[in-house]
């Protein structure tokens, strides 16, 4: 059984894309940037723009706290 809080699962989430993201080449990358695109395409434009902020909040090797704070500020 899940004994977290959606925040503490939240966390757990972004540290493990965040550290999967670092260390990956820039070509794989690129490729997993591109993914998400095509995934993320179809979904409604907030859910886009939370992972838009997740990984842009990857790119610039923002920590957990910060890249929650990021997406906390998508509308």
């Amino acid at each position: 059984m899940n004994d977290k809080n959606p925040e503490e699962r939240l966390e757990d989430q972004v540290k493990r894309f965040l550290e999967v993201y670092k260390v990956l080449s820039p070509e794989a990358r690129v490729t997993f940037e591109i993914e998400i695109a095509k995934k993320t395409a179809v979904m409604d434009e907030r859910t886009k723009n939370l992972y838009n902020a997740l990984v842009k909040a990857a790119r610039e090797g923002l920590s957990q706290q910060e890249a929650i704070e990021q997406m906390r500020k998508v509308e």
